[in-house]
């Protein structure tokens, strides 16, 4: 085993893979931010290997725990899992995942029934819960002879710009270290941005350089995709998980467009996710363009209400809900 630094000064032993171990990963060539290693029935390891921490966050990207503890979850359906598909999740951050620490997600199988199964998850470090989450899959159970359910749906937002027409992600994050001084916290953050696996395109962004950016509505769309997926390689169900590490990015802070507040920003003191939750409508594949609608109703007390909507080709695939914790700055006081 090799050792590598941790907080505190001490030193944190990997822990080596057991011939028992199983690899459980997104694409056979290279790592993911969503692989695990199942040590175990029920039971699952992130290495901190592979754990994000994004700029101006304290801890493990939500998005990713998200994405893990449903993969977990996805995986305990066996030979099942081809017949079900998650409709929805609820999730709840305890504490900030500690980045130096692996993650282990214990799974409970709540129910297993012939239209739904529910699965509990808990995400945990040094023995404390970091993360917590239930969700529940679906079965089609309609027969040839039942009539088809009633469907309707939000609409898509119109005029939105394709994604071929808006830089890459990765190209702006270089447009933008091009106005920095050769060194620096807030370039260090940017080059970590670069380690994001989703390719996002912002419409109609704001200078994440200016200190002081206009108000505006608390309205943000962005093209969003993960990297190609092996479709050939993968375990059923990772669209859906692909689909919770993308809600992460850049819904909460959708909360403060109105008050010309970006992150991250000196102006803030603390940004966390409280909760988040998710429901899936229809098929879609992660690894493809999906336009993502957040708005923001409701900043009070330091925490901000957002709504999601992933939208591709036009339909309605996904909603989003998330409350997070979005604190400013202690004034220094000589």
């Amino acid at each position: 085993a090799r050792g590598i630094g941790a907080r505190g000064g001490r030193t944190a032993v990997a822990r080596p893979y057991s011939s028992t171990d199983v690899m459980h990963r997104l694409r056979p060539d290279s790592a993911s931010h969503i692989d695990l290693v199942e040590i175990d029935r029920l039971l699952f390891r992130a290495p901190r290997e592979q754990l994000w921490v994004p700029p101006g966050g304290r801890g493990i990207f939500g998005g990713q725990i998200m994405g893990q503890a449903l993969r977990a979850a996805t995986l305990t359906l066996g030979d099942a899992g081809d017949a079900f598909r998650c409709h929805s999740f609820h999730g709840y951050f305890l504490q900030a995942g500690d980045p130096t620490r692996d993650v282990l997600y214990r799974v409970r199988e709540t129910s297993t029934r012939r239209s739904f199964a529910t699965r509990s998850v808990d995400g945990v470090q040094r023995g404390e819960l970091v993360f917590k989450m239930q969700a529940s899959f679906a079965a089609d159970a309609r027969g040839p002879t039942d009539p088809e359910p009633p469907e309707h749906q939000a609409d898509a937002p119109e005029g939105v710009p394709p994604p071929e027409d808006l830089p890459s992600f990765r190209d702006t994050v270089e447009g933008l270290m091009q106005r920095l001084p050769p060194s620096g916290r807030f370039r260090e953050e940017l080059m970590r941005l670069c380690a994001a696996p989703v390719d996002l395109r912002l419409i109609d962004p704001i200078d994440p350089l200016d200190p002081d950016p206009p108000r505006r509505d608390p309205i943000r769309r962005a093209w969003v995709r993960v990297a190609p997926i092996d479709r050939a390689a993968h375990a059923f169900g990772v669209d859906a998980c692909c689909a919770a590490y993308m809600s992460d990015a850049n819904l909460l802070t959708t909360a403060l467009l109105p008050h010309g507040i970006q992150m991250p920003s000196k102006k803030l003191g603390a940004v966390a996710s409280l909760d988040h939750s998710m429901w899936f409508h229809a098929p879609f594949r992660a690894d493809e363009w999906m336009l993502y609608d957040a708005t923001s109703p409701r900043l009070v007390d330091s925490r901000g209400l957002a709504f999601g909507s992933l939208f591709q080709e036009g339909r309605l695939c996904v909603s989003v809900a998330q409350e997070g914790l979005l604190r400013l700055a202690r004034t220094k006081t000589a």
